[in-house]
This record gives C-alpha cells, sequence and structure tokens, in this order.
C-alpha cells in the first residue's frame, strides 16, 4: 500500500513539471548540390523554433569571411517571426563563395553554423545550423595517362547580338510626339519661336510686365505703356478709356475683366496726367502684373 501511495505521489510531481524549454528544426535547404563550380555563389537556409523564454543571441552569430581555404561566408541574415506555443522561429540565410579549383569531381562540405539560444537568466541552448555537403567540378579537361586530352571543354558560345532595330523605331517615334506636343505647348503660350505674332498682343505685354513692374516707379510706368501698347494692337488703333466699352462689346472674351481694365486706365491716367504714384494711383505692380496674365490667358481662350 505504501509503494502505491508513493508511485502515485512520483506520478503527480512528475505531471506538474514544466516541459523543458528547447531549440527545435535546424534543417537545412540547398540549391542542387552537385556541378558546383569555382566562384559559384549559393545560398542555404534553416529553419529553427525556440521555445519561449529562449532567444536568439546575436554574438553566437558568425562573422563574414573566408571559412576555409576553398569557402567564403558572404553574408547572413536572420529573420524573426512568431512560432507555435509562443515559440519564435528563425530563419538563417547565409550565402556562401567558393574558391577551390577542383581538378576532379570531390565532395566538399560547408561546416556548420554554431547557433547559441539564452533566456537571459543565465541558461543557455546551442544549435548547429547550415551543414551541407555538395560535389565541385573541374574547369579544365581530363588529360589521360598518356597525356592526350580526354573530355575537351567544349568552346565558347559566340555572343549573340540582339536587333535594336525596333527600340530605335519607338525611340523615334516617341521623340517625334515629344516634339510636336512642344511645338504645340509653344504656340498656344506664345512661347518663342512664336512669341512675335501679331496675334497675341497681350502674351508679349505680360512677360513685359512680369519684368519691369517689380522694378520700381520707372519700371511701373514703362509696364503701363507696355499694356497699352497691347491694346492698342488688339484694338487696331489708339484705344482710350473712353472706347473701353466699345472694344469689350467686340471683343466679349475680355468682357470678365472690364472692372479691373476699367481701372487700368483711370489708374494710367492719373499717373501720366496728374503725376500719381503705384500707390497713390491705385494700381500696384502685382495687380498690374495680375491684370497683364488674365489678359493674356483671355487672349489665349479666345
Amino acid at each position: 500500500m505504501r509503494r502505491r501511495i508513493a508511485a502515485v505521489v512520483l506520478l503527480l510531481a512528475a505531471s506538474g513539471l514544466p516541459a523543458q524549454a528547447q531549440v527545435r528544426g535546424g534543417e537545412t535547404y540547398g540549391p542542387r548540390p552537385f556541378g558546383v563550380l569555382i566562384g559559384d555563389v549559393f545560398t542555404l537556409r534553416t529553419v529553427l523554433v525556440a521555445d519561449a523564454p529562449f532567444k536568439l543571441d546575436p554574438a553566437s552569430l558568425p562573422k563574414t569571411g573566408a571559412l576555409t581555404y576553398a569557402l567564403d561566408l558572404r553574408r547572413i541574415d536572420v529573420a524573426e517571426s512568431a512560432g507555435p506555443n509562443g515559440a519564435t522561429r528563425y530563419d538563417v540565410t547565409a550565402q556562401y563563395q567558393t574558391f577551390y579549383s577542383a581538378l576532379e569531381t570531390r565532395e566538399e562540405t560547408v561546416p556548420p553554423l554554431n547557433l547559441a539560444f539564452v533566456d537571459g537568466k543565465g541558461g543557455r541552448r546551442e544549435a548547429k545550423a547550415g551543414g551541407w555537403a555538395y560535389l565541385t567540378s573541374p574547369l579544365r579537361p581530363i588529360a589521360t595517362t598518356s597525356g592526350e586530352t580526354q573530355y575537351a571543354l567544349r568552346p565558347d558560345a559566340t555572343p549573340r547580338v540582339p536587333s535594336l532595330r525596333e527600340a530605335e523605331i519607338g525611340f523615334a517615334y516617341a521623340a517625334a510626339a515629344t516634339l510636336a506636343a512642344l511645338a504645340l505647348l509653344a504656340w498656344s503660350r506664345a512661347w518663342p519661336p512664336f512669341h512675335r505674332r501679331p496675334s497675341r498682343p497681350f502674351a508679349a505685354a505680360a512677360r513685359s510686365v512680369a519684368r519691369r513692374a517689380p522694378a520700381g516707379e520707372a519700371g511701373w510706368r514703362d509696364s503701363l505703356l507696355a499694356l497699352h501698347r497691347a491694346f492698342d494692337v488688339a484694338a487696331g488703333k489708339r484705344l482710350l478709356g473712353d472706347d473701353v466699352a466699345a472694344f469689350l462689346g467686340a471683343r466679349p472674351s475680355f468682357k470678365r475683366h472690364e472692372a479691373a481694365i476699367r481701372a487700368f486706365f483711370d489708374a494710367s491716367r492719373r499717373a501720366f496726367f496728374g503725376g500719381a504714384s503705384p500707390a497713390a494711383s491705385g494700381l500696384s505692380a502685382d495687380a498690374l502684373t495680375k491684370l497683364a496674365r488674365d489678359l493674356a490667358s483671355a487672349e489665349r481662350a479666345a
């Protein structure tokens, strides 16, 4: 009876103990394990799952550089993600390059990576990753004992030069379409060489006003004259303030700017016949520049 009680107590105690945390996995995936030549680069991927609270110790990751006389570790990357039951999944990707010039086909081994996992309380687990074997291939022909070459290497393939005719034709069409679009835009905006045509006097005046109006009172007066000349060309005669109504009746595209046009003629009369300054005339340089641009836009729309 005492033995049975002791067995039950031991069973209950064993069932109450937590399972020891482990590091599982370690299976390595790589490319085809044969036909590796000197200078080839290949990648190995290993998946490890560490139970909580263990985490990968970054200090255990190897440094890049020569591993053996024939193999270099070029880079190593670790991707961390959540695993089952609170565990952590680690995808360890290592890139290698071989520098072994094989005289014959033989097997080479990639040394495994010794990784450490710690729980922050002094606990430590270790796991291996990246162990792999591959077959190297020689870059030279195989010679027999008599010195004759057997299984000679094939000559290099002649490089094929692809025709660029289709691409050149497409580029020519694209360039022609771009130039045509730029020409239409220049014509629409009265840019050089289309800026001297008589049908766009306000476009030329807008450029002159934008350049001269901010340059003091003298520039402001020159801008008034430039805009007057644009009105004269558009009307086909000297246009005075009293002729504004007839001008707008003949050109309805400028009708929505009537108030600004009349303010321009009033300010011009005070400036040239009354000696008023820009501030006293009621038409600032900014307002004059805006009127010139608005008239050029209305001219372009018409």
